[in-house]
């Protein structure tokens, strides 16, 4: 029986199938950020905060805590990325003492030239799906993401 090291992934062969395919997938999707990070002419960093600004406002804790970065760290992305008009900040209504930090809708013109290709290959993809198997793709994406957020939300 072969040894098992730390990249074999548990359970049958279709299992490592999926496991497989979400390697695949996140290199992809890891790939398209990295030319969509360079056709804007900003960092990684940058861009995944303008992809959690797409959530809704934030405030600079909530990012700094998302992205995994110091307050002073966060402060300086938010100054680059309001330099460039990509985000505004803006008084928190709750708390005069916060700010609101919320993006432009410039971003999604800088950043189309990448993204729109990708989102009509994927339209392209379930023009022949039904809506049974439209909902079923849906339904396995997000429970991957929910593996995923699992595991590194219980950390």
């Amino acid at each position: 029986m072969p040894k098992k090291n730390d990249r074999t992934p548990p359970g049958p062969t279709d299992a490592h199938g999926l496991v497989t395919a979400c390697r695949r997938l996140h290199a992809a999707v890891d790939r398209l950020d990295a030319k969509a990070a360079s056709a804007a002419g900003i960092s990684r960093n940058d861009l995944r905060c303008l992809n959690r600004l797409e959530q809704g406002p934030q405030t600079p804790k909530e990012l700094a805590q998302h992205l995994g970065l110091t307050s002073g760290s966060v402060t300086a992305l938010l100054d680059r990325l309001e330099h460039r008009a990509l985000i505004r900040r803006s008084p928190h209504p709750g708390d005069r003492r916060a700010v609101l930090v919320s993006m432009e809708p410039k971003v999604f013109r800088e950043l189309a030239a990448v993204y729109r290709p990708f989102g009509e290959a994927l339209v392209e993809l379930t023009h022949g799906f039904s809506k049974r198997e439209g909902a079923a793709a849906v339904k396995h994406l997000d429970d991957v993401s929910a593996a995923c957020e699992s595991v590194t939300d219980s950390s």
